[in-house]
């Protein structure tokens, strides 16, 4: 956010709060990659009985956020609050509004109740941020977009060194990488809410949009473009990312192939190595440690100078991979509670515990 020119508030929740004009909000939907949704406060209200939701929600003019042809569709949730049942106030506020659709689009509003507190928002971008258009070739457990976006900015990549994740599945934190060394937006060629809104303002989005033509594979718009390798050992995973990779135009960005893990090959300059490794809960079975011991030891020894960052839902198959990672963000994943490990490159002195290990352990059960 801070980098779109935009001024956030401190985190609470989930939610991030900022001003924006126009412009700015364009932006913000367009370049975000770890939100799941830009929304716009349009009121706030004490409502502890129907009368008062209703006499309350008739005072805001909807006209501004709903174009004709568009009927609207809200969102509830309710916490501590005497109105609670959130389709009950669905209800009335169509009443209010308009009815729900019959097959024309929608305009999504969300209104959340907290201890009988309203909060009506409306959503500027419509379909969830973290639905990217290229996605749509999934293999077993995926990750999804916007952690896998926020694992490489929690690492410190800055897109202009090497990239390799050795467990792709279908390509998501690769390709993720991929746009951002391209400075191509997440998303992809998608439609926005807001364009349907009827204070849009064409001239503001034409100037925002401008900006997302990005790098040409080889960089010729200036500044090179590192390479981004994904591999995995089943071919269906394989032909899942070459798929999305198309989809998103950075297959030429990429180097993607069939690969077990202990067949990394050797690279002597710095790059970082990013990955979502099997967990052994939906991905995997037996004992993992074996393979994130092999994982680390293959690392150390072809691609010393490397950076490591990895999400796991154990610390003790984090200090099986390497005992340098710490932690530097956690996520709800799959109903598990992950952690983003994290160590920086170079030429670190390896203790003992780092040392163990050994490339030529025997193949291990992967993705």
């Amino acid at each position: 956010m801070r980098a779109l020119g935009l001024k956030p508030k401190p985190g609470n929740s989930g939610v991030v709060e900022f001003r924006a004009n126009n412009r700015q909000l364009y932006a913000a939907n367009l370049w975000l990659r770890t939100a799941s949704r830009v929304l716009v406060r349009i009121a706030s209200f004490k409502a502890t009985d129907f009368n008062h939701l209703q006499s309350r929600a008739d005072e805001i003019d909807w006209t501004t956020w709903i174009a004709d042809g568009y009927a609207p569709e809200f969102r509830v949730t309710a916490n501590k609050s005497a109105l609670y049942h959130t389709a009950a106030i669905a209800q009335r506020l169509h009443q209010i509004v308009g009815p729900p659709s019959m097959g024309e689009p929608t305009q999504p509003f969300v209104v959340r109740f907290d201890r009988d507190v309203a909060t009506v928002s409306v959503d500027a971008g419509g379909t969830p941020l973290s639905h990217r258009g290229w996605r749509t070739d999934l293999g077993v457990a995926p990750i999804r977009p916007t952690m896998a976006a926020a694992m490489l900015l929690a690492s410190g990549w800055d897109g202009t060194t090497p990239l390799a994740d050795p467990f792709c599945g279908c390509g998501t934190i690769a390709i993720e990488a991929a746009l951002m060394a391209r400075n191509l937006p997440p998303g992809g060629i998608r439609r926005f809410a807001f364009q349907t809104w009827p204070d849009f303002e064409p001239g503001a989005w034409a100037s925002v949009n401008a900006g997302a033509k990005g790098q040409s594979a080889d960089g010729g718009d200036g500044g090179s473009i590192p390479l981004v390798e994904a591999s995995d050992r089943d071919p269906a995973a394989v032909a899942a990312t070459m798929a999305n990779a198309e989809r998103a135009g950075v297959a030429d960005s990429m180097k993607i192939e069939k690969r077990l893990v202990s067949h990394l090959t050797g690279h002597e300059g710095e790059g970082l190595m990013v990955s979502n490794p099997p967990y052994g809960k939906r991905v995997g079975d037996g004992d993992l440690e074996p393979l994130y011991k092999r994982f680390g030891a293959v690392l150390r020894e072809r691609r010393p100078r490397w950076a490591l960052t990895v999400v796991v839902p154990d610390r003790k198959l984090g200090r099986a991979l390497d005992g340098r990672l710490a932690p530097v963000a956690s996520f709800g994943h799959g109903g598990l509670r992950v952690s983003v490990l994290n160590r920086p490159g170079g030429t670190p002195e390896l203790d003992p515990e780092v040392r163990s290990g050994s490339a030529d352990l025997p193949d291990a059960p992967t993705s």
